[in-house]
């Protein structure tokens, strides 16, 4: 007759190899997370030193996104930037209107883990994610005598 001991030590095995693959699914999805969290800050970092280089150049620039994209390539190569220029209130003071600059940029970034790129991206079945941010900066510009 066999002992209890060794009668379960089958069973510890199998509940392991039951319950492996979804630990390690959840512990990669975090890590995920934390990846493309990370890409996102960088992101948005990025569009804002486009967005504060573009307010301080933007009157001087030329072309239709005025040189931005080339900008944000030495910053972040991946990614792409569209600015508008948009109008706001003007102020009462000064007596010119003022305008900002929007800045909207694009990456693709590839996911890491396989499992968790089936939950995370976008569009599905690509296995990568495309991260957007959005910046808004004043133009700067001269008051008029």
């Amino acid at each position: 007759m066999r002992s209890p001991r060794r009668r379960e030590s089958g069973q510890v095995v199998v509940e392991m190899l039951l319950i492996l693959p979804i630990f390690l699914g959840i512990v990669f999805t975090i890590m995920e997370i934390g990846y493309v969290s990370f890409q996102l800050i960088v992101l948005n970092h990025a569009t804002y030193e486009v967005a504060r280089i573009g307010g301080m150049t933007w009157l001087a620039s030329t072309g239709g996104n005025g040189g931005m994209n080339d900008v944000m390539k030495r910053i972040l190569p991946a990614a792409t930037v569209d600015c508008v220029q948009e109008p706001t209130p003007s102020d009462p003071q000064a007596g010119q209107p003022n305008y900002d600059l929007v800045c909207t940029s694009r990456e693709q970034v590839k996911l890491i883990f396989p499992i968790s790129s089936i939950i995370l991206a976008k569009p599905r079945g690509t296995g990568t994610r495309l991260l957007m941010a959005t910046v808004r900066m004043p133009i700067e510009q001269p008051l008029r005598k």
